[in-house]
């Protein structure tokens, strides 16, 4: 049984693509871990621990200044290559940009404790070679447009970052925090994946470039008479891309379709999640996360909290907008299996009245389960199959007409957006993610193959095109990936290749071909390569 040192876990991981934060969760499915961490709640330096461990490198890579308490630890290189042949695919990759062709990213740093203290500097270096590909057609209709840029003009997530090469260091997972008790308090631009999605989590995830932030988190389970509780309460600044939209001189019916987003673009963000472990289910978690988000001019300290028990004036004129989820992960480790949602809404924190009384909300939803199945003649080897449904779509065709969708915002125009990506689901607003996961399995190792369809941008689509009572153009991306994790010495690799049919790409169709023949479909090859080295 292996057992989480909660308290030591404060060197960085990257949660790009190494296979550690979910062989952590396999663990748990395999009664080989114990269950007091719900691992719901994750930064960008929770499993460094396990890595060692999985490298065997636990004190030879630390040492201590002198007779001091002090520990000082070199942390682990990690070195992402991506690469897409004919366009922009993939999420949950940190500070990488969406971008055709290859892009690197490498980080690498130091750990330093003294006393209650601790330094973590690990940036990020990333490189896009960001060639040229085939964006929101021109040739498009100007009303299609228009029902475009009522989207962009919403939110701050460009399509393509920039015309140029791109290059950008990042301050990456790197933090100063004070250890005291069951807590740590400090300054940090770590990532955090907060819920029970593997794929895809409604309000935190590792889709965009940690960004700076005040954080209070627990860094071990609080156990009490009802259960234990884990949490984190975070308050920083979203920061704009400084990217204009494509085409901003469109003019349809006579008004220009580009309005201009405010120069003062820096938003204030105030997240907070709670999971509880109530002590008489086992195995059970249940969560809520809620973010809320400004504009900086005019903000007070009221505006900071993302709790709605208290609307300010700022909500109530719609300056201020909140969104959030409330979420589960069962946990069945004699069948080897776990089940979890995460259900939500755009416009409010997610109280239980607000989820079952109100109607005609922004909603979402993300569902999963997966199993391993034990091969009989080989110890310690399974097949596991899992599960995930994404939806990000408007429910009533009430809320699409009125342009609303998940992360974006018609006051608070940039979004819930950090540098260009959204904070949440990676998929982005509007879109719905479905896929297959079968894959062999032995410890970290792992090889499998992972069906999957991601319907782009719904709530866009139903806006638009229904005028032409075409429903056979939605975009979807019909996906077959090969995917592997692997560990060899002090290396551990994660891989993937993926063939991506793109059918009807941005859209778009080819007029007089025939029903369902007309759709402008793309073939894009996607190939990603994660190694994490011990030095």
């Amino acid at each position: 049984m292996i057992v989480i040192p909660i308290t030591s876990i404060a060197q960085s991981s990257s949660l790009l693509a190494d296979g550690i934060h979910d062989y952590t969760k396999r663990l748990q499915l395999l009664g080989e871990m114990r269950q007091h961490s719900s691992l719901m709640a994750v930064d960008g330096s929770a499993h460094q621990w396990l890595f060692d461990s999985l490298t065997k490198n636990e004190e030879k890579k630390s040492f201590k200044l002198g007779k001091s308490t002090s520990l000082v630890k070199w942390l682990p290189v990690h070195f992402t290559t991506q690469f897409n042949s004919k366009h922009a695919y993939g999420w949950n990759d940190g500070a990488m940009i969406p971008a055709r062709g290859i892009q690197q990213l490498i980080s690498t740093g130091i750990y330093v404790r003294s006393g209650k203290f601790s330094l973590q500097l690990k940036p990020e270096f990333v490189a896009a070679h960001n060639p040229r590909f085939e964006t929101f057609p021109t040739e498009h209709f100007d009303y299609y447009w228009s029902k475009y840029y009522r989207l962009l003009n919403t939110i701050d997530m460009p399509e393509r970052f920039g015309t140029k090469a791109y290059t950008q260091l990042f301050p990456g997972q790197s933090s100063f925090l004070f250890h005291t008790g069951a807590f740590s308090m400090g300054i940090s631009t770590e990532n955090r994946w907060w819920g029970p999605g593997r794929f895809n989590n409604l309000v935190m995830s590792n889709q965009a470039p940690g960004l700076p932030h005040l954080i209070l988190k627990t860094q071990k389970p609080i156990h009490t008479k009802i259960g234990s509780f884990e949490g984190q309460w975070m308050t920083g600044m979203m920061e704009e891309s400084n990217i204009a939209p494509p085409d901003t001189l469109k003019y349809f019916n006579g008004n220009r379709l580009y309005l201009p987003k405010t120069t003062d673009a820096t938003r204030y963000l105030s997240a907070i999640t709670i999971n509880w472990q109530p002590r008489w289910f086992s195995g059970l978690t249940l969560g809520f996360a809620t973010a809320a988000y400004r504009y900086k001019k005019g903000a007070g300290l009221l505006d900071l909290q993302p709790l709605h028990f208290i609307r300010t004036k700022a909500e109530k004129n719609g300056e201020k907008a909140v969104l959030g989820s409330l979420f589960a992960r069962y946990i069945m480790p004699k069948e080897r299996a776990e089940f979890y949602m995460e259900f939500g809404r755009a416009d409010k924190a997610p109280h239980l009245i607000n989820l079952l009384s109100d109607q005609g909300y922004p909603r979402a939803y993300v569902a999963g389960f997966r199993k391993l199945f034990p091969l009989r003649k080989h110890a310690n080897r399974y097949i596991e199959i899992a599960t995930e449904f994404t939806q990000m779509q408007l429910p009533t065709s009430e809320l699409i007409q009125q342009g609303i969708s998940w992360y974006a915002h018609p006051n608070i125009r940039h979004g819930f957006t950090h540098r260009g990506q959204v904070l949440g689901a990676g998929i982005g607003p509007g879109s719905n993610n479905q896929l297959l996961d079968i894959s062999w399995v032995e410890g970290f190792k792992k090889i499998g193959i992972r069906f999957e369809r991601l319907v782009h941008k719904a709530d866009f689509f139903y806006d638009a095109f229904p005028i032409t009572q075409d429903y056979t153009r939605k975009w979807i991306d019909v996906s077959t990936t090969f995917h592997a994790d692997w560990q060899w010495k002090n290396l551990l690799i994660s891989s993937k290749l993926g063939i991506i049919r793109s059918l009807n790409y941005q859209f778009f169709i080819f007029p007089g071909r025939g029903y369902f023949k007309n759709g402008y479909d793309v073939m894009n090859f996607h190939g990603s390569v994660s190694i994490g080295w011990r030095l």
